[in-house]
């Protein structure tokens, strides 16, 4: 990786508070192809979708199990959960209903992935096994096998060329969904892979693991190559998602960092840290933003801006303090300052640049109180 000055700001907005209770935990969590709506799964079973702009909530859903692994069919009508009772239940996402239940693991159901065509979904389980199924007929379609340990991650190619899968054997295995036989083994990681994910077009893949890398793959021959390794995180990789272009990768970790890597130059163009581990991230397919899901219970919706609209406001007020080295202009700056901070929200003004820049401003102007937070 090349070190470079960083190009974005991720400016947050909470949609979900972090849980009061241990029951609102958010455990897992998915947005559907059109960006409109969000599911999460809670700590009390429960299953609920929300509007994906302001996580007001649409409809709630029952369990009578703990949810492991969330997946919105891609005709939008379907929502798939799988549990800890190592089944894999269908939810009528207009109606709350559970209109079917696919029973063959028999560990729990750790990770979903639909076909392109909604057709088929594959579910990833801690028995080591893979089953993909029909969902108009709801029956088994194949088995796959050959992890030796828990399958945590899976997607499947945009293109319908392959389904992909990680565990925590620390192996990638790509799949033939035609015939449900292995294409290749990948041991590109030393640890646990934690999460892999295509980007829309099909033309990117990614994988994350516990030994805290990022592997970018080119997914265009068979079986894929792998391209670059990102290292950066220090906790391991648990969540990855492609921007709608296919241009930034967004990864989070259990060391509450998020970072927007470029896929091109494999830089990190902008960062961002969450108050616990990150579990799940989405972008919205319409627009320069994601989403993100942390141990603490929260969803938070990050706006891709750039960084020196967000900065340069405060900077080009700090060389003007900087200038008046008489304080005639004092009182007319700190005015200017005040102004400035009244268009930046509460959640940006917490953004460690964005306050080290404050409290560089306080100080020239006589207005510091405490001291300043690292930079």
């Amino acid at each position: 990786m090349t070190e470079k000055e960083q190009t974005i700001f991720l400016k947050p907005t909470t949609m979900k508070p972090a849980a009061e209770h241990g029951s609102e935990v958010t455990r897992r969590f998915a947005i559907n192809k059109a960006g409109r709506m969000l599911a999460a799964a809670m700590q009390d079973r429960s299953l609920r979708l929300y509007d994906a702009r302001n996580c007001d909530e649409i409809q709630r859903m029952e369990d009578a199990f703990l949810c492991t692994s969330l997946a919105f069919s891609p005709r939008g009508d379907v929502l798939a959960s799988g549990n800890v009772g190592r089944a894999v239940n269908l939810w009528d996402i207009r109606t709350g209903e559970c209109i079917a239940t696919l029973d063959g693991h028999t560990y729990p159901v750790l990770a979903l992935a639909f076909s392109p065509d909604g057709n088929q979904l594959v579910s990833c389980s801690g028995d080591t096994t893979m089953k993909t199924w029909d969902i108009d007929s709801r029956t088994e379609i194949f088995t796959l096998t050959g992890h030796s340990l828990y399958v945590v991650t899976c997607d499947w190619d945009p293109n319908d060329n392959r389904i992909v899968s990680g565990s925590v054997d620390s192996s990638i295995r790509e799949w033939d969904p035609n015939t449900g036989r292995l294409i290749k083994e990948h041991s590109d990681h030393r640890t646990a892979v934690h999460t892999v994910r295509f980007s829309p077009d099909g033309e990117r893949f990614a994988s994350g693991s516990s030994d805290m890398s990022i592997i970018l793959w080119d997914p265009q021959g068979t079986p894929m190559k792998p391209i670059e390794t990102l290292h950066g995180h220090q906790g391991e990789v648990r969540a990855l998602a492609f921007s709608p272009d296919g241009r930034y990768i967004t990864s989070g970790s259990s060391d509450k960092t998020l970072f927007v890597w470029l896929t091109e130059g494999y830089t990190i163009e902008g960062e961002s840290a969450t108050m616990g581990e990150v579990d799940g991230i989405e972008w919205y397919p319409d627009s320069s933003g994601f989403v993100s899901a942390d141990g603490t219970g929260a969803i938070i919706r990050w706006e891709v801006t750039s960084l020196s609209d967000m900065l340069t406001p405060l900077e080009d007020l700090l060389k003007e303090i900087e200038a008046d080295t008489d304080q005639s202009r004092r009182n007319e700056l700190s005015q200017k300052f005040e102004e400035i901070l009244s268009r930046y929200d509460e959640e940006t003004l917490r953004d460690k640049r964005v306050f080290y820049l404050q409290w560089q401003c306080k100080k020239g102007l006589g207005l510091l109180k405490g001291k300043p937070r690292e930079k």
